[in-house]
């Protein structure tokens, strides 16, 4: 896959009204303040396009995750086909017209660049919701522990378009086709680095997916 491509700039919502894309409302005073300030900057407003360079120091995934993940590349890839170890990655962040893009594109030797897609979108009741290939959506719980931001899946679902007073038509995927809880940890290692870490868990197969890996900001390379 082809790395990302231009992203397009934020717009004002309805009747002009300034759309936030932040997630200071979602998360709560009290608990973006005890955020260290880079992490307030990368996930508050305005949001500002940038690239993380890094490696992920481990990918993995259990022999019915790569099952999974192999048959999603029919979908668009929302999890990454291949394993390995110090795997080259540049996380590609920017505001869209919904929200905020944190693309993924992974870069293992002698294979072509793998592209996961995803936007982050505050719905207009408040939820957060992370937007992946072929309209599949996961609502997220996210909370603060130990100056680390945690997003936690809460099922997920297909959205079908908007109805006319504005709310979604939602398809939710099935329980026995879901892969899991997905949590995903943000934590700040100082320097203008951060540690990213995703475990995908089932109720029945256990760990399906397993990443975790340190970035920091192309311009700030140190």
């Amino acid at each position: 896959m082809s790395s990302v491509g231009a992203i397009a700039p934020v717009v004002p919502g309805a009747f002009g009204r300034r759309v936030h894309h932040g997630l200071r409302t979602v998360l709560g005073e009290a608990a973006w303040m005890r955020l260290p300030p880079a992490v307030r900057a990368r996930f508050g407003d305005p949001v500002v396009a940038v690239d993380y360079v890094g490696e992920f120091e481990v990918v993995r995934a259990s022999w019915f995750g790569r099952i999974v993940a192999t048959i999603c590349r029919l979908i668009g890839s929302p999890v990454v086909p291949h394993t390995g170890r110090n795997v080259p990655a540049v996380v590609h962040v920017g505001p869209t017209s919904e929200g905020v893009a944190w693309n993924r594109e992974y870069r293992w030797p002698n294979v072509a660049p793998c592209l996961v897609r995803s936007t982050k979108v505050i719905e207009r009741d408040g939820t957060l919701v992370e937007r992946l290939p072929a309209r599949l959506c996961m609502p997220l719980d996210v909370y603060e522990s130990n100056g680390a931001l945690h997003f936690v899946s809460r099922g997920y679902y297909f959205d079908l378009g908007a109805r006319r007073d504005g709310s979604r038509r939602k398809l939710p995927l099935p329980c026995f086709l879901s892969p899991g809880t997905t949590h995903v940890e943000h934590h700040d290692e100082a320097e203008g680095w951060f540690r990213f870490t995703m475990t995908v868990s089932h109720p029945v197969f256990g760990e399906m997916f397993f990443q975790t890996g340190r970035f920091h900001a192309a311009r700030s390379a140190s």
